[in-house]
């Protein structure tokens, strides 16, 4: 299923997809988080996304939505070969919490350093990542924050 976003990330067809892929017990909680979350399979592709999310998924039009986190989100280190394929893939922060969450362990706030494109451009963004095991097994529920937000 495809979609389009606009600037803020909530027309219909994103509502309606993100809806459809959250599970349907934590669906009301996951769309009601403020912060850009995500829920994902242990190889980092994207189950669902709540409406902060959307603001971030540059490549939605034209990934399937069930793409890796990488190559929806736009890294640079996913552009040639795929989220996950490329050189620089292995030490990834973001598939490592994703990995972890999915097995079980919690992973908060670490910072992370990702070159995201934007129109045609690299652009350095500095985030806290955190993921936790989400309630359907062996998958993960993965939050993407400013790194210059304070609690």
């Amino acid at each position: 299923m495809a979609g389009r976003l606009d600037g803020r990330g909530r027309n219909g067809d994103h509502a309606r997809m993100q809806t459809a892929a959250a599970p349907a017990g934590s669906a009301r909680h996951f769309q009601g988080l403020t912060a850009p979350t995500f829920l994902c399979r242990p190889d980092a592709g994207v189950v669902a996304a709540n409406g902060p999310a959307g603001a971030l998924l540059v490549a939605w039009a034209k990934a399937p939505f069930d793409s890796p986190a990488g190559e929806l989100l736009g890294c640079l280190n996913a552009r040639d070969a795929g989220c996950g394929r490329g050189p620089r893939c292995a030490g990834c922060p973001v598939r490592s919490a994703i990995r972890l969450a999915a097995a079980g362990h919690r992973v908060e706030r670490v910072p992370v350093a990702m070159e995201l494109v934007r129109d045609g451009k690299p652009r350095r963004v500095e985030l806290r990542v955190s993921a936790v095991p989400a309630e359907e097994g062996g998958l993960a529920l993965l939050t993407l924050e400013p790194a210059e937000w304070v609690p």
